[in-house]
């Protein structure tokens, strides 16, 4: 065999952007199929919804704005605004209690895959909840690292806190070490959202390892923080807890600028550190600044410089966050049908508090290929379906629904 002993069993099993071109493709054949399959916003008529600040800044880029190499670090404007951008009005709290760095990446992807690589011990696992979204096995895997679950939810749809307290002493107590990755708020594939009392027992679950000395790393994949049925301010409360970490926590928030944006094809985002122990971010930043230069050497020059003008000057910032305010009730809305025709239908969904996503459990194991039969595609997932009602028609809500409850 051609390859090295720890890559022979590479092999995607669930590649999602590969069923959305088959889906594509089947498109041409039949007009009424479903593509439900990759989290893009589009309009009702098949466009991307693409912001119109974004396409305005994009066409009067200098070529140096849009050629040159980008530093590893990316602009100032950018990493300064993004920091500013996620945290909202908790900035200067983070700001004054937090020693703090980003560091670009080539989309939240990359953020969450350097994240597993410089934080654990190869063969380490890592603790996340048991609906999570597929490709975090292959960073997993590149990363020689495991994957660790815990129910995601309780006997009541809420957040297993007993579950997630249970299985952080097990992995701390096996292996010195505790990495969990929470994809909150807007969970993918469910659309799940904590509550502000379940961050609360969350970090104080952290505090207690990380107070006996052994290494805590939270990873925080905000990758759909701007789409939930929230205002901006509204949607950030959640960082006030973050006073409560212990200084021995390291929290990397990973953003994602291909879903704020829409700039999915551009692959920009960024990895964000932050601690109250300067020597955590100090090692944070050495293995980060490394490891982008190791691995991709620098990201996308024309994108960050259209996030960094967005988020540095009022007039794109405002021009922005109006166009945010549409993309939200465009997504409400299909949530909203969806939700309504899954009860009126008698489709039991999972709790859904917002994003891209929404998923229904199913014991059918050949369900992806019963409803590709009946011209539907969506992401099969263990025990569930991913719905992507960031893509779909609202006319073809009802129909997708019924083909739903007949395959499931």
């Amino acid at each position: 065999m051609i390859v090295g002993k720890h890559a022979e069993h590479k092999q995607l099993e669930s590649n999602i952007l590969q069923i959305s071109q088959d889906a594509k493709e089947m498109k041409k054949k039949h007009k009424d199929l479903i593509d439900a399959t990759v989290g893009m916003l589009h309009h009702d008529e098949g466009n991307i919804f693409k912001f119109e600040v974004v396409e305005d800044l994009l066409h009067h880029l200098s070529d140096s704005d849009i050629y040159a190499y980008a530093p590893v670090r990316g602009p100032k404007a950018y990493t300064e605004g993004v920091f500013d951008w996620v945290f909202g009005p908790y900035a200067d709290m983070i700001d004054k209690q937090f020693e703090h760095c980003v560091i670009p990446t080539t989309g939240g992807s990359a953020a969450v895959s350097n994240t597993f690589y410089n934080f654990n011990d190869f063969g380490q696992k890592i603790l996340l909840p048991n609906h999570y979204w597929p490709p975090y096995n292959n960073f997993a895997l590149e990363a020689n690292v495991k994957l660790h679950t815990f129910l995601m939810y309780d006997e009541d749809n809420n957040f297993n806190r007993v579950d997630f307290a249970k299985e952080a002493k097990k992995i701390a107590n096996e292996q010195d070490r505790l990495t969990v990755l929470l994809n909150d708020p807007c969970n993918n594939p469910t659309g799940f959202a904590m509550t502000e009392d379940d961050w609360r027992f969350v970090i104080a679950e952290l505090n207690k390892y990380a107070d006996k000395d052994i290494p805590v790393t939270l990873i925080h994949d905000i990758a759909y923080l701007d789409y939930q049925s929230k205002s901006t301010e509204e949607s950030r409360k959640i960082f006030s807890l973050y006073q409560e970490l212990h200084p021995n926590v390291l929290a990397v928030l990973i953003f994602s600028g291909s879903k704020t944006f829409s700039m999915y094809g551009f692959r920009v985002g960024a990895q964000i550190g932050i601690s109250k122990n300067p020597d955590l971010i100090d090692q944070f930043e050495r293995v980060g600044d490394y490891s982008v230069r190791g691995r991709f050497s620098s990201v996308c020059q024309s994108a960050m410089n259209i996030i960094g003008s967005i988020f540095t000057k009022d007039i794109y910032k405002k021009r922005f966050e109006e166009e945010l305010v549409e993309a939200r009730k465009l997504l409400k809305s299909r949530a909203e049908l969806f939700l309504e025709e899954a009860e009126k239908q008698g489709v039991k969904t999972l709790p859904y508090r917002g994003g891209f996503f929404i998923s229904i459990e199913t014991d059918n194991q050949n369900i992806y290929d019963d409803l590709v039969e009946d011209h539907v595609f969506l992401i099969p997932m263990k025990g569930l379906i991913r719905v992507a009602i960031s893509s779909l028609n609202k006319k073809d809500i009802p129909i997708l629904v019924n083909k739903i409850k007949k395959n499931i």
